[in-house]
């Protein structure tokens, strides 16, 4: 039985094979919904002609259930058929070729497909912002507003929002006005540990706007009680307030775009709209000089909007652990193949890492350090031609943040500003300034 992952591969394979296929000039596989393709082609006039009913047989036999015929093809004499073939081929997010590859049968070498220009259109229900690659499409460019600086964390309880916390704190004592925005809307807390809550918060905002429009901060910012005398340069955009009626609006949030269920490429959800609107909101009503978005924790729609839409900075923060290191790859590799590697702005965290000069300490974080590098050399450092090795400084070497027994249990913030003014958690807010400023014209060049 063919599984999932060996659709398209299959799909590739059995076509290369096929007789008088070198003559289509192209051909686009459509995946929908549920993972099933249908195949469309455009042959060569006048060339041999592709027997598509035996092929469609010849795909039926390979894939199963997960075929859908007929074969959609532009030289067939059915009128209807050949327009929705040529309507296919015409769509923007069916022109980029696809690198298709397939597996030899005779020899189990993986081979890519040269026969015809592939291309493949998409239908997804999620997921948009973590799988669609493209141009970035950021609310505003780095120096013509606030910076915007997502945390994001694959596992919960890596120490995230801690992170976040500290760097808003340092930055407002620094004289720097602060917006935080609780996008784990999920599992919200950021506004509790801040005391920061207004009557309404982002949840209410974004049902607002999707239904009416609407884009007012009326009575959803709070000053950062928590920090005392900084209270005032740290804005809190707080989740909103819990409840069955936050359930019902959280229940209504659409990250579906429009044309999704078509193969939608690049597109924009009403949530993702909702959420920009809402920056812009902050921008223009508080003027922050940072954004700061604590981010929901997984490979959740809006960690995907978080870090892939809407952030000009990047801060991945993780444990040394298997689930760690994996978590930190499928991030990383989804954030180059929107952002590209000359757009990637972003800071690798290790959390939770025992005291300096313990033989755990230098364990995890040599370990840490190795698959950190593993990452970036495939998904930054080959595509864009960069010999860095692994003890050379890069992104990949991640700031450590050591474990203090304080962060667990505390009666408010102020009983741990010492915690959040350690030099790790220092260091940590230094490089994310630099990487705020904006690059000068000279350097784009």
């Amino acid at each position: 039985m063919v599984t999932f992952d060996e659709v398209l591969p299959t799909l590739v394979r059995v076509c290369e094979e096929a007789p008088h296929f070198v003559t289509v000039r192209r051909c686009c596989a459509v995946r929908d919904l549920h993972g099933r393709v249908r195949l469309v082609i455009d042959p060569e006039p006048g060339a041999a002609a592709v027997d598509v009913d035996a092929l469609a047989l010849a795909l039926r036999g390979a894939l199963g259930g997960y075929f859908v015929g007929p074969i959609w093809s532009t030289a067939t004499r059915h009128a209807d058929e050949a327009r929705l073939a040529r309507a296919v081929l015409a769509r923007p997010e069916a022109q980029p070729r696809w690198g298709a590859t397939y597996d030899d049968p005779a020899t189990g070498v993986r081979g890519l497909a040269a026969r015809a220009p592939w291309r493949k259109m998409e239908r997804r229900l999620s997921k948009q912002a973590w799988l669609e690659a493209g141009q970035p499409n950021l609310p505003w460019e780095l120096g013509d507003g606030p910076a915007i600086v997502t945390f994001y964390s694959y596992k919960g309880g890596v120490g995230r929002t801690t992170a976040l916390t500290a760097c808003a704190w340092q930055l407002a004592q620094a004289g720097r006005r602060v917006a935080v925005v609780d996008l784990d809307l999920e599992a919200p807390g950021l506004g509790v540990l801040l005391e920061g809550e207004a009557g309404r918060g982002v949840v209410d905002f974004l049902a607002d706007h999707v239904a009416t429009g609407a884009s007012r901060l009326d009575d959803l910012v709070a000053g950062a009680r928590a920090l005392g005398d900084d209270e005032e340069r740290v804005h809190v955009l707080a989740a909103g307030r819990l409840g069955p009626m936050y359930l019902e609006k959280l229940a209504r949030l659409d990250f579906l775009s429009a044309d999704a269920g078509q193969g939608g490429h690049a597109s924009t959800s009403p949530m993702e709209l909702a959420l920009r609107e809402l920056l812009f909101a902050v921008r223009r009503d508080i003027a922050p000089d940072y954004i700061l978005i604590d981010s929901r924790a997984g490979l959740h729609d809006l960690a995907g909007l978080s870090l892939h839409r809407l952030a000009h900075v990047d801060v991945i923060v993780s444990r040394a652990s298997e689930q760690g290191y994996r978590g930190l790859d499928v991030t990383l590799g989804a954030l180059v193949g929107r952002k590209g590697t000359t757009g990637l702005q972003c800071v690798i965290a290790q959390s939770f890492v025992p005291s300096e000069g313990l033989p755990e300490a230098l364990f995890e974080e040599q370990e840490f350090r190795q698959r950190s590098y593993a990452s970036f050399a495939e998904h930054v450092y080959q595509r864009a031609a960069l010999t860095i090795a692994e003890q050379d400084p890069g992104p990949h070497v991640p700031f450590v943040l050591r474990y203090d027994a304080g962060l667990a249990r505390f009666a408010s913030l102020r009983a741990i500003r010492t915690s959040l003014f350690a030099p790790w958690f220092e260091e940590l807010r230094k490089r994310v300034e630099i990487l705020c400023v904006p690059p000068r014209e000279d350097e784009d060049a």
